[in-house]
């Protein structure tokens, strides 16, 4: 199947999932407040959720017959989920400000009922997200070599479509429209995601029943000796510590930052959009570089060290960044336009280092 197609789809799927984490966080924020464990608790289940929707989805994915139907489902299941977390927000409200907050809990009572309440209005869709870009990647699989430059290019397209949906949800969409619209947006935008993709399964089915039988394939020539894959076990600890460390660090980011440019919405979905396009970046460049390459435990050694070397950077800044965003105040008469030019050039400095 062509990876254009698919990857249509999942920029837009992508786009609504970062509509609905902006969109949840503000919410949840209103009831759990603005702090750093608050907002770690509101991640940490929207990503457990996806995680556990890839594990869990994922074999699912690669047992179906048809997995962009399979996909095309999911999205819409996760549209009308979505769709009712507007009422389990309200109701989440009453229970927390019913318990008394963290003034009658505690920070560590606190800490477990807001991930419970988080779980009660994330888990379910965040778990379904989770298994759309493993159907997605099973429908486009090809040839070893192919089937990763494919992956990599829908990874890419699908973090470029959440940097948009971070974009437009955190600068426009929820001033205009309000946190309970944008979510119903998103979940509109979801639904159409899912009768495209329907539509697409619908077409690549008729196409492969009207298609010849393929001739029987020739005897394969003797392959030459290759260098033994990584154990299994070890690239799947070093996957949990680098994205361990990534929203580790996504979190130390708001809060270096959050005394520079305020602690506000605009600020986290900033961080997010720059941190996520620089993972699109990333998944695009290996796509375009795999022809040239192949992946060893060498070359992802390197691209951890440079990553620990550059994570250090907006630390050797110190208060330099205090004081750039002193100097850059004044474009603040330029209204949202301005603020928006000095968050982004200094968010910048500080995640895509």
């Amino acid at each position: 199947m062509p990876v254009s197609r698919v990857a249509f789809l999942l920029f837009g799927s992508g786009a609504c999932a970062l509509i609905y984490q902006v969109a949840w966080l503000r919410e949840l924020r209103l009831v759990f407040g603005a702090s750093t464990a608050a907002s770690a608790a509101v991640l940490a289940i929207f990503m457990g959720g996806l995680g556990l929707g890839g594990m869990l989805l994922g074999r699912r994915a690669d047992r179906s017959a048809r997995p962009l139907m399979l996909y095309a489902n999911l999205e819409l299941a996760v549209s009308i989920l979505a769709a009712y977390t507007p009422l389990l927000l309200w109701g989440v409200r009453k229970a927390y400000l019913g318990l008394g907050g963290q003034a009658a809990l505690g920070h560590g009572g606190a800490t477990l009922v807001r991930l419970g309440l988080s779980a009660l209005v994330l888990a379910a869709p965040t778990i379904l997200m989770g298994g759309t870009l493993p159907a997605a990647a099973r429908a486009v699989e090809n040839a070893a070599d192919a089937g990763r430059r494919r992956i990599a290019v829908l990874y890419g397209v699908n973090t470029l479509g959440a940097v948009a949906g971070a974009l437009f949800s955190t600068f426009f969409m929820l001033e205009v429209l309000g946190t309970r619209r944008t979510i119903w947006f998103a979940c509109l935008l979801n639904g159409l995601v899912a009768l495209f993709a329907r539509s697409l399964a619908t077409a690549v089915a008729k196409e492969t029943a009207a298609a010849p039988p393929e001739a029987p394939a020739p005897c394969p020539a003797p392959a030459v000796a290759a260098a033994p894959p990584a154990a299994p076990l070890v690239v799947l600890a070093c996957a949990g510590v680098v994205g361990f460390a990534f929203f580790l660090m996504e979190l130390v980011w708001y809060r270096m930052l959050s005394p520079v440019l305020g602690g506000s919405t605009y600020t986290f979905g900033l961080i997010l959009a720059v941190a996520l396009a620089g993972i699109g970046a990333g998944g695009a460049l290996y796509a375009f570089r795999q022809r040239e390459t192949t992946p060893t435990l060498a070359g992802f050694a390197l691209t951890l060290s440079l990553e620990a070397l550059f994570l250090a950077v907006p630390f050797a800044l110190g208060d330099r960044l205090a004081v750039l965003a002193g100097l850059m105040a004044p474009l603040g008469v330029l209204g949202l336009s301005g603020r928006v030019i000095a968050w982004s050039f200094i968010t910048c400095l500080v995640v895509l280092a």
